[in-house]
């Protein structure tokens, strides 16, 4: 199975939402792309968090390295 990057699911997300927003789509078909939506929007957020922390810990480590000259 590939794993999609944070781009892809980005790009995913915001074609079911210009999807939703024409209003011509059958009800079970919404249904199915708001459940999509809602697992993309899930997996962004847990990348942007990840993101978050690792350039974190890089930016302390560089200040740790500032602190040592």
């Amino acid at each position: 199975m590939k794993t999609e990057t944070y781009t892809q699911k980005f790009e995913e997300l915001t074609k079911i939402v210009k999807d939703l927003e024409k209003g011509d789509i059958a009800i079970d078909e919404m249904t199915e792309k708001i459940k999509k939506a809602l697992v993309l929007i899930q997996d962004c957020k847990q990348s942007l968090n990840t993101v978050n922390e690792d350039v974190s810990k890089i930016i302390d480590e560089i200040n740790i390295a500032n602190d040592d000259y």
